[in-house]
């Protein structure tokens, strides 16, 4: 028993070494492909101090509820404390030189924190149950630390180049939140041994796209030292660049230049579609064995029951197929540079105490907003705002002017707050913007 038990826990722990290299490979293959030893130990280091506080966490909650169900182990034991001990980890990796680092930065070493916190976890954590259900448990756990860990490094990253407002922890928590429900609702799947066939690719696969789009925005922002030295948060430079881009197409229009068309997909090349293939025709061979000869499956692997044997060969395979295929495949120039082709633009009238002047806005995010001004005005102006969309005005919303910048042409902006989110005016906003977006479907059809 002791000799099988050995050999046994080796095998396990081979087979989630293999998977730990195999999606670190992928993710440092297709977006990330110079980094630091340092930085490596130091990030695997701290997915050992994680661990740690996960599991002192878990003690805790379980001197306080002895006798959890499935629901709260779900919930709080495996989504909330472990997620919440990666964040922690993540953020005392990052905090000391964090304007040294780029969101990107934060999504691939924050992968490596994953990965070593989910590798620990699963040689720890040993399942008192057959081996291809401890295999299976192995190969799709891991990934969903090691992407949670993504997704939670590129979250805090942004919370920390944010400004010091409430804001920042609302979406710093719906990110964390977000994290913490797929994992709860994998292992959920897990304990109660129901729908783990639909639930595994769902879990992993909402993840890994994701993570796509956030590394594909990611690309695009600054480093903390850039936007330190340019005196900006995050949202600062996301609010400008949606202006400078919207203020492109005006100016191309006016010189009768065509805007380019801008596609959300690069098209992957032969190696990525034969990797592809590699993983996807193991995995229609497996299915159509289990359809035609399924007696090859009871007589070669005894102890691998249908719905274990159609999720290891069948779904996972698939599963990396998919990913292989559409990693790296959206074009972050898209969410750069790509205009619609009639922009949704709003009147703002600006009064301070002794001005008063019209503007238009493109884009505002919560409380903040960006527009064209005639003049340099101090730091924190007190201003009143009316904001317009189409005919309707929403009058005298207090707020201030947080900065005014002069560009090289000498034209001044300033990047405006107000001193509470106008929900309403919010929601009629973007009810207009998701109008005029759907028209420029048609519109981008017809040229």
């Amino acid at each position: 028993m002791a000799s099988f038990l050995n050999f046994s826990s080796l095998i396990m722990f081979l087979i989630n070494f293999a998977t730990l290299v195999f999606y670190y490979s992928f993710y440092r293959f297709h977006f990330y492909r110079h980094s630091e030893s340092f930085l490596h130990y130091t990030a695997i280091a701290f997915s050992i101090f994680s661990v740690g506080i996960a599991l002192a966490l878990q003690a805790l909650v379980l001197a306080v509820n002895p006798y959890p169900g499935h629901e709260f182990k779900a919930i709080v034991l495996s989504g909330a404390v472990e997620e919440f001990s990666k964040l922690l980890g993540i953020y005392l990796f990052f905090r000391k030189n964090q304007d040294e680092f780029t969101v990107t930065d934060g999504i691939f070493y924050g992968l490596v924190l994953g990965g070593g916190f989910g590798l620990l976890e699963n040689i720890l954590y040993f399942i008192d149950s057959a081996l291809w259900s401890q295999v299976l448990r192995s190969i799709t756990s891991l990934p969903i630390h090691m992407i949670n860990g993504g997704l939670i490094g590129a979250f805090l990253m942004i919370f920390l180049f944010s400004s010091n407002r409430i804001y920042r922890f609302i979406r710093l928590f719906i990110g964390i939140g977000f994290c913490m429900s797929i994992h709860a609702l994998y292992n959920y799947s897990l304990f109660t041994d129901s729908g783990i066939t639909s639930i595994l690719p769902f879990c992993i696969l909402i993840l890994f796209f994701i993570l796509e789009v956030t590394i594909a925005k990611s690309r695009i922002l600054l480093p903390g030292s850039i936007l330190k030295l340019m005196n900006m948060t995050v949202e600062d430079y996301e609010i400008l660049s949606r202006h400078n881009r919207h203020e492109g197409w005006i100016q191309n229009v006016q010189k009768h230049i065509l805007n380019e068309n801008i596609s959300l997909f690069q098209i992957p090349n032969i190696r990525v579609n034969l990797l592809t293939a590699f993983f996807l025709v193991p995995s229609i061979v497996s299915i159509l064995v289990l359809i035609y000869h399924p007696e090859l499956i009871t007589r070669n692997f005894t102890d691998l029951e249908i719905k274990d044997y159609f999720a290891l060969f069948v779904i996972y395979p698939a599963v990396i197929g998919i990913m292989f295929f559409f990693g790296g495949v959206l074009n972050p120039y898209f969410f750069r540079d790509r205009m619609l082709a009639v922009p949704l633009f709003g009147s703002v009238d600006l009064k301070s105490e002794n001005d008063e002047e019209n503007t238009s806005l493109f884009y505002i995010y919560l409380n903040q907003f960006y527009v064209p001004v005639s003049k340099m005005y101090p730091p924190n102006t007190r201003v009143l705002f009316d904001l317009w969309v189409g005919v309707t005005c929403y009058k005298n919303i207090k707020g201030r002017i947080i900065w005014t910048k002069e560009n090289m042409e000498g034209n001044c902006g300033a990047m405006c707050e107000l001193d509470a989110i106008e929900w309403k005016y919010l929601i009629h906003w973007n009810l207009v913007r998701s109008r005029q977006n759907f028209k420029n479907l048609f519109i981008r059809t017809k040229n």
